[in-house]
């Protein structure tokens, strides 16, 4: 008698189980798409400008559940170590989501260019998860009606005096030519319409050398360093504000004894900014309705 009673329980427990696991799967798969925000990552402080825009998400898009995922894998590797905590790849990400039921995913890049993390890293990964359906919210700098509102969202940042002052928008830099491109043509736009504002890379085009020549050129007194970067992480706080010699900051200081201001906050911040990366996110929900 006992024993039959015991096996009762378990079998009730099972299908109950069993019921439950199938009621979690219909409520994934019937509820809204799920956002993932897309980065390349930092192992800094400054990986609070990710929790400043997700709450930008939150507010414009309620009801969602949001994920993370980051692009570089030294990054990731980085965080693992020092702090012990996992940071996932898109990949992993979007499989955790399918066994989750989850069956469609807006992933939001919030790289600057569609470059090689772009193509390689979210592009390629998004279509290998069978059963999912994926749509992509394209970077910063994918189009002339971006290019112009990113314009517009960074000359709020801009000093007044533009005589005396240069601007060098300091950028991470794209090996691809489509990231590259978007790049050079936001310079050209930046050329068109402000004197001595300047745009530079890290690595790519338009070369740091190039920025410094403009400045030196432009006959200034002072030179505001401004990140043209989703976060500004290392490469703000070794190469462009760094006390290494080859930093933008001593490369300068070495022309001439500018009165120098660096700014550290990075794109994440500019609400103009903030605004373009959710209007994008917008239109890859729109297309999982």
């Amino acid at each position: 008698m006992f024993k039959r009673m015991r096996f009762g329980m378990v079998f009730l427990a099972l299908v109950f189980a069993l019921l439950s696991a199938s009621w979690t799967l219909n409520a994934a798969d019937t509820a809204k798409p799920v956002i993932v925000l897309t980065a390349f990552g930092t192992s800094t402080a400054a990986f609070d400008t990710y929790q400043h825009f997700e709450e930008q998400v939150k507010q414009r898009f309620p009801g969602h559940e949001i994920r993370w995922a980051f692009t570089s894998r030294k990054v990731r590797g980085k965080v693992a170590q020092e702090k012990g905590q996992r940071l996932n790849d898109l990949p992993t990400t979007l499989q955790e989501l399918k066994a989750a039921g989850h069956t469609r995913v807006a992933v939001q890049s919030l790289h600057i260019v569609p470059g090689e993390e772009w193509e390689k890293k979210i592009v390629a990964e998004t279509g290998k998860v069978p059963g999912l359906q994926v749509a992509l919210g394209k970077p910063l700098l994918s189009g002339k009606e971006d290019q112009e509102r990113t314009l517009q969202a960074v000359a709020k940042s801009l000093p007044k005096d533009l005589k005396n002052t240069a601007v060098v928008l300091v950028a991470h830099g794209s090996p691809i030519p489509q990231g590259e491109g978007a790049y050079l043509a936001f310079e050209k736009l930046l050329r068109s319409r402000y004197r001595n504002v300047f745009l530079g890379t890290v690595s790519g085009k338009p070369t740091r050398q190039e920025a410094m020549e403009a400045v030196k050129k432009s006959g200034v007194s002072s030179v505001v360093l401004i990140p043209f970067m989703f976060v500004a992480g290392e490469h703000v706080a070794k190469d462009m504000l760094g006390d290494d010699p080859e930093s933008w900051k001593s490369e300068l200081m070495k022309q001439k004894a500018y009165h120098l201001e660096g700014i550290t906050r990075g794109l994440g911040y500019q609400e103009g900014i903030v605004r373009i990366y959710l209007d994008h996110l917008a239109a890859a929900l729109k297309t999982l309705q």
